[in-house]
C-alpha cells in the first residue's frame, strides 16, 4: 500500500512544501544564492526538446549551479506570477511533487538527505498561455 502525503508526518509535509516554495519562488524572483541553496548537489534538471524545423529530439541537462546562473541573469520576471505546489506523494525519504508558475510546470522529487529535504530532480516543460 502506497504511503499518501495525508500519512506523512505534518513536519515533512511543511519541509517539502518549504522546499518546493523556494524552489520556484527564489527562481521567478530572480534570486540565484536561494535557488542554488534548495538543490541536493547531485540533482538534475531535465526535458526533452523536439526542434519543429528538423524533428530532432535533445534531452537537455541542467545543473543546478546553471539553473542558479539562469535565475540571476533573468532577474525577477515581474509582474504577477502565481505558483501553486502539489505534493503528489511522500514516502520515507522521498517526495513527488508538481509545480506550477506561469511559466512552467515541473515535476520534481524531493528527498530527505543528511536530514535536510532537498531537490533531487526536476523535468520541466513551457507552459502554454491561457
Amino acid at each position: 500500500m502506497a504511503r499518501t502525503r495525508l500519512e506523512a508526518a505534518q513536519p515533512d509535509i511543511d519541509a517539502v512544501t518549504r522546499v518546493a516554495n523556494e524552489y520556484i519562488e527564489s527562481y521567478v524572483g530572480g534570486h540565484a544564492t536561494r535557488h542554488a541553496e534548495v538543490y541536493h548537489p547531485e540533482s538534475l534538471k531535465r526535458r526533452y526538446v523536439t526542434d519543429d524545423a528538423s524533428g530532432v529530439t535533445e534531452l537537455v541537462t541542467l545543473s543546478p549551479r546553471i539553473m542558479a546562473d539562469y535565475a540571476a541573469a533573468s532577474g525577477p520576471m515581474g509582474g504577477d506570477c502565481e505558483t501553486e505546489v502539489i505534493i503528489d506523494d511522500i514516502s520515507e525519504d522521498m517526495a513527488s511533487v508538481r509545480i506550477y508558475s506561469c511559466r512552467w510546470v515541473d515535476f520534481a522529487h524531493i528527498v530527505r538527505a543528511r536530514g535536510e529535504w532537498r531537490l533531487f530532480h526536476v523535468t520541466w516543460h513551457g507552459r502554454s498561455p491561457a
